[in-house]
């Protein structure tokens, strides 16, 4: 199993349990209860009216409603760097190689590729100094009527010999663009763990 470790700051960026059931719901009432404390104690300074009851309740149902079957994920991570907005998930995922294209591949798993995109797809170089040589694609689709976007990074992994992936989707195509920056560095932050012993603030 390869887990994705981030240095990203851990009072913005929270590693989300996947693969919620009634057997686990005392961990995720704690797991929620912690993030809305983080938060808190980040915000409470200018938070008008804090209310950490309902803020958890976010953490809680954003977990609740994972596993996404249209999006494979093997870990998640929420970006919440403000209590008035619900956090954003980004999804990581392990693909492993199909073909002998390196460059075919990895497209495909930035959904460059994708011919029923409403918009073409706008592809760069994106490398990472922890995994690899990689792609950012952002992909615009159409979902009842209303345009959406996903933010696709992905590497080849030398080390690992897979390929490796973080995707979020909105139709806040504007708060994506003024924060993509943001989601830049984070994406630069993203590191490959197959040592179980070699642990960090997201490990589980």
């Amino acid at each position: 199993m390869i887990f994705f470790e981030t240095e990203a700051d851990p009072t913005e960026w929270f590693l989300m349990p996947l693969h919620w059931s009634p057997e686990n719901e005392r961990q995720i009432e704690e797991w929620s209860s912690t993030c809305a404390e983080i938060m808190y104690r980040r915000h409470k300074k200018w938070w008008r009216n804090p209310d950490k009851a309902l803020l958890a309740n976010r953490f809680r149902c954003l977990v609740e409603a994972h596993p996404i079957p249209n999006v494979p994920a093997h870990q998640a991570f929420l970006y919440g760097p403000d209590p008035s907005r619900l956090p954003q998930p980004f999804y990581a995922l392990i693909v492993h190689p199909e073909g002998a294209d390196r460059d075919t591949d990895l497209r495909i798993v930035v959904q460059a590729t994708d011919k029923n995109a409403v918009r073409p797809p706008e592809v760069e170089s994106f490398d990472s100094a922890h995994i690899g040589p990689g792609l950012r694609c952002l992909h615009y689709f159409g979902d009842d009527g209303e345009l959406g976007v996903s933010l696709n990074y992905g590497w080849w992994s030398e080390e690992h010999q897979v390929y490796a992936s973080i995707r979020t989707v909105t139709a806040e195509i504007g708060w994506l663009a003024t924060n993509i920056d943001i989601f830049d560095d984070f994406a630069r932050s993203i590191w490959l763990n197959s040592n179980p012993e070699k642990q960090s603030l997201y490990s589980t």
